[in-house]
């Protein structure tokens, strides 16, 4: 942005010049133009960007918003073929209940000490899986799909003693990543061909 237009964004507080300048000298900087001294000339935009002009009413800004995503189309309406994980799928709706709740909204991968919401739900499920399959011990979920296969792979051969695995050639090529670093070095991994008129092995 071209600082001598000295421009005030409706929504960046920070863009009133005042501000901006109490901003640089509690920074000990001339302008924003320091900031961006590494980078190449020939690499920056020497004009402002092609942008439209910011709705000032909040009301316009939801109508605006709102028109564009009506141009979208879900897959709930239409038929898709995309594949690799972005595929239709159904998620029950107790799954949005659970994850909207504040103690597994804002937490990731924490740990006992600090994410004590997220670890008593796992302690609860633990529990019920391990009276409903009347089992000593029951692990957590893994994280993911692609840590569940790696996993699934690794126990299998840990079980049969057998070092290679057969894999269907058209895996999802992310999913095959993590299998392979969950597998090496010590268990091969073989793809297997398929026929391209059906799609089967």
């Amino acid at each position: 942005m071209n600082e001598e237009r000295r421009i005030v964004h409706p929504y960046i507080p920070n863009s009133e010049p005042e501000v901006k300048k109490e901003m640089l000298q509690a920074v000990g900087a001339s302008s924003v133009e320091e900031f961006y001294a590494d980078i190449p000339d020939d690499l920056r935009l020497h004009r402002d960007l092609n942008l439209p002009e910011p709705l000032l009413s909040e009301y316009d800004l939801v109508r605006h918003v709102e028109g564009l995503l009506a141009n979208n189309r879900s897959a709930r309406e239409n038929l898709n073929f995309l594949g690799a994980g972005c595929w239709q799928h159904q998620v029950p709706a107790v799954c949005d209940e659970i994850n909207s709740r504040g103690e597994f909204l804002t937490a990731y991968a924490g740990e006992p000490y600090d994410d004590h919401g997220r670890f008593q739900a796992l302690f609860e499920y633990q529990s019920m899986m391990g009276e409903l399959l009347n089992m000593d011990v029951v692990n957590v979920p893994t994280y993911d799909g692609f840590q569940a296969a790696a996993t699934a792979l690794r126990m299998a051969s840990r079980i049969t003693g057998k070092k290679q695995v057969l894999i269907f050639g058209v895996i999802n090529p992310d999913k095959l990543s993590k299998i392979r670093d969950y597998l090496k070095p010590d268990i091969r991994i073989e793809l297997v061909d398929y026929d391209r008129s059906s799609g089967l092995m």
